[in-house]
């Protein structure tokens, strides 16, 4: 069985006002064509859209290397 192929179209961005006193910056996101409703640059919130607009129930838990240092050092 062939699998079907999933495009994903990830274009980051950013923009900085006519007085250049301002920039905002982020990614957009396309899947199979379709245009994901938020521009966002955290990994979390990409893979949350992605997944959800294929019909997934998602649960992410995000982690930082700092979080997990601490609580190895905790149990040496």
């Amino acid at each position: 069985m062939e699998k079907e192929k999933l495009k994903i179209e990830l274009i980051d961005w950013d923009y900085t006002c006519g007085d250049g006193c301002c920039t905002t910056y982020g990614t957009t996101t396309i899947v199979n064509g379709v245009e994901m409703p938020s521009n966002n640059q955290d990994a979390e919130t990409i893979l949350r859209m992605v997944l959800e607009h294929l019909g997934y129930e998602v649960e992410i838990e995000q982690k930082y290397e700092e979080d997990e240092e601490e609580y190895n050092e905790e149990l040496d």
